[in-house]
């Protein structure tokens, strides 16, 4: 029998059995005898999770954890079959967006967390914008607000990695804004240097990491974020958007991206960047932790301000996981996920250059670029909102970003086509969403 302390019974919805008012105790988990808890999780999450499975098992001596570790293309085919298996992991990584936790939403697969977030303090100290790729409605089919069925346990903001020995070498303060950015292409490229590394063999680091960036700072958040989330009547044919591409294709023109960039890796570029080559790198804070490897101190980070002068970044509470509906281990798996994103654990994502959403004020970083990142993330907090990701728009958004920025680059269209081609991905499967 559950504490009552913790849990009461809530029968308003099939996405939730038990409805909890406060942590789980050791004695609710206990209750559920021996038992083997089942965790899927992204490769990317071993060293944070090869940290945490110890701890949770001694404090809950009841439960084993047996873990799956899936490449990230791996865990996206499968996850949605295996949540809506007889026999599906009780916590398992999933994706924000239609394509993936809309469709796990809509088939009732996920225990809404909201009561879990309250009961927990999760929700403290952090941006409401983040929970919005979290949150659905029941149906499925919008995302933005409802009931959140997700939680990540570190930020991943995009942002700008730079060389602080090139910088120095160039006579090049740090970039704050956009403004900023442009002048120092201008001056890196004029000295001779690579300005920005980048590696788009998988299309999307253009499609959506750079690009992303570069809406964000011309563009409205509201619009944006309506856009991706398929309210009705919403273009993808806005001002701060046809900026941006014009950006990016004046950035391509100029040659700030050098050459065989569309046949290098993501992978290939971060280590070529961590290596020396370019000035600045585009992307997601979770590079960070591979470059601090290679030199905790060698590199900076930055948010930058946009035209209306706030930080305003891609990004969102990390990958997000879930608990099954259908798990007959709850207290388990809550406890689970409550120890994850506690403030005890917060340094050990620190402790891999990562930034946590939990006691982000107080982790001690592993080096000054770390150190920058958590500032970053701290200003954010503070004075920022999130944008999500362009490709959670529609499932094939990804592919159709990407594909249109490399003929851009390229030459083989124009931005009117390339506004024409994405909202032609957008349309039809917005009005079928609808229409359910």
């Amino acid at each position: 029998m559950l504490a009552a302390s913790a849990l009461s019974l809530c029968m308003a919805s099939t996405a939730i059995a038990a409805e909890i008012t406060a942590p789980l105790s050791v004695d609710d988990v206990a209750a559920l005898g021996d038992v083997t808890l089942r965790v899927w999780a992204d490769a990317g999450e071993e060293a944070m999770l090869n940290k945490l499975i110890p701890l949770y098992e001694e404090t809950y001596p009841n439960v084993t954890v047996e873990l799956t570790l899936k490449g990230w293309g791996d865990l996206m085919g499968t996850v949605v079959n295996a949540m809506n298996s007889n026999t599906p992991p009780d916590v398992t990584n999933g994706n924000q967006g239609f394509a993936i936790m809309g469709t796990m939403v809509k088939a009732k697969l996920l225990r809404q967390l909201d009561d879990f977030i309250s009961a927990y303090g999760i929700d403290q100290g952090v941006p409401a914008s983040g929970f919005a790729s979290m949150r659905w409605n029941d149906e499925g089919t919008a995302w933005g607000e409802g009931h959140i069925y997700g939680m990540g346990g570190a930020t991943q903001p995009l942002g700008l990695f730079y060389s602080k020995a090139k910088l120095d070498a160039l006579g090049i303060e740090p970039p704050q804004s956009i403004g900023d950015l442009e002048a120092a292409l201008v001056k890196a490229n004029e000295a001779g240097e690579l300005p920005i590394m980048l590696g788009n063999a998988a299309q999307y680091p253009l499609g959506s990491h750079v690009l992303g960036i570069l809406i964000d700072m011309y563009s409205g958040v509201d619009e944006v974020n309506a856009w991706i989330a398929g309210k009705e009547g919403s273009t993808f044919d806005m001002p701060g958007i046809r900026k941006a591409l014009e950006t990016l294709k004046g950035w391509g023109d100029a040659g700030y991206f050098g050459r065989g960039y569309d046949g290098r890796s993501l992978d290939d570029a971060v280590a070529a960047f961590g290596g020396g080559e370019g000035v600045f790198f585009l992307g997601g804070s979770f590079n960070g932790a591979r470059l601090a490897s290679v030199d905790p101190d060698a590199f900076g980070f930055t948010l930058l301000r946009g035209e209306g002068g706030e930080y305003v970044t891609t990004g969102t509470f990390g990958t997000p996981w879930h608990v099954s509906a259908k798990t007959e281990l709850e207290p388990a798996a809550l406890a689970f996920l409550g120890m994850m994103l506690s403030k005890d654990f917060a340094q050990a994502y620190a402790d891999v250059s990562r930034l946590p959403n939990a006691n982000l004020e107080t982790v001690t970083p592993t080096g000054s670029m770390h150190e920058a990142q958590l500032a970053a993330a701290r200003a954010l907090f503070a004075d920022g909102e999130f944008v999500g990701y362009l490709d959670w728009a529609t499932p094939t958004m990804q592919r159709t970003m990407g594909t249109q920025a490399q003929m851009l680059l390229a030459g083989r269209t124009d931005i009117d086509s390339f506004i024409a081609a994405v909202q032609q991905d957008w349309e039809p499967y917005q009005a079928e969403r609808l229409a359910q």
